[in-house]
């Protein structure tokens, strides 16, 4: 079986994704996600999420992958324990202490890694899956041939992103600090937990510095102008049925902080895909590649939109040290 599960940054957007074909969705908890919080849910929205995926049949995935500090785990705990009461089906985690105390608190849940791992190698799914993963998720960059590799030697479920970064590279997602280098700040909420702004690992939107222009400069010379750090990643389609054939059983729909409209698009479009994968050898996507490029347009749009915020945050964020 290939799950197919999609993005919930609202509680909307979570409705809409399940009524087009989403086998399951995934929803952040409000301060411990790797998004800040207009992207995130109260329990609230969770717990009536939860019961509409469960009236259909489908199932619910809580984000819970920022890096809880010892004080923050009882808290934790104590999320974990509820949500799965209410009847989440499974949860997404980055640190690897909390994976192996999930495991132990709830052993039938489906357990999957978030792109906070920062998977490079093999060696890190097999000893992943060692934690107690039920799914690893892989970075952007490996070919079809790793992935084989993977699926063939470890026996842990695969999941990946339909969008990957086309000129490749040695990026891991997950794993840079840039953002929290630039700007930090913490407060306490009425809960004890911390609130941080400026690092994802943490609870705060990641404040997108790497898109910015950057210059290179050796001995007053100038060497490369507005170069930007990092490329973003771009849907994709005509690669699906290498992934599937070589062993990829979770596919993951990007753009919890995107629209409503262009997300439920998009799990439509991948869901018609999938399908045609699932009944023919030799599936035609001809027609699904027009309105592919239409959605990389408005996703390209609403990135620049989102980056401009991010960075505009950032900025001020900065003013406001220098000020200090």
């Amino acid at each position: 079986m290939v799950l197919m599960m999609a993005p919930g940054g609202t509680e909307e957007m979570a409705k809409a994704v399940l009524d087009e074909g989403a086998e399951a969705v995934y929803v952040g908890v409000m301060g411990w996600s790797r998004r800040g919080s207009l992207f995130e849910m109260s329990d609230d929205q969770i717990r009536r999420v939860i019961d509409y995926a469960a009236a259909r049949g489908k199932e619910v995935r809580i984000v819970v992958n920022t890096m809880p500090s010892s004080t923050e785990v009882p808290m934790f705990i104590e999320h974990v324990r509820r949500y799965s009461d209410w009847g989440a089906q499974g949860f997404m985690v980055s640190d690897i202490g909390c994976m192996r105390l999930l495991r132990d608190l709830v052993p039938a849940a489906q357990v999957h890694t978030s792109v906070g791992c920062g998977i490079t190698n093999v060696e890190d799914v097999r000893f992943l899956a060692e934690m107690g993963a039920t799914y690893v998720v892989l970075p952007y960059r490996l070919s079809v041939a790793e992935i084989a590799e993977i699926t063939a030697t470890t026996g842990v479920g695969i999941e990946v992103f339909l969008f990957k970064t086309p000129s490749g590279g040695k990026i891991c997602p997950g794993k840079c600090m840039m953002s929290s280098y630039f700007s930090f700040k913490r407060e306490l909420d009425e809960h004890g937990k911390d609130q941080f702004y400026g690092s994802a690992s943490r609870g705060g939107d990641c404040l997108r510095v790497c898109q910015t222009p950057w210059q290179l400069n050796c001995g007053g010379t100038s060497l490369i102008e507005d170069l930007t750090i990092k490329s973003n990643p771009a849907l994709w389609l005509d690669e699906l049925p290498a992934y599937l054939g070589a062993g990829v059983n979770c596919l993951k729909v990007p753009g919890r902080d995107r629209s409503t409209e262009l997300v439920r698009g998009l799990t439509r479009l991948y869901r018609r895909a999938l399908d045609r994968i699932l009944a023919s050898d030799h599936p035609d996507l001809t027609d699904l590649r027009e309105p592919l490029e239409e959605f990389r347009r408005r996703w390209r749009a609403e990135r620049g939109q989102r980056d401009t915020r991010l960075i505009g945050q950032a900025e001020t964020y900065a003013a406001d040290a220098r000020a200090a």
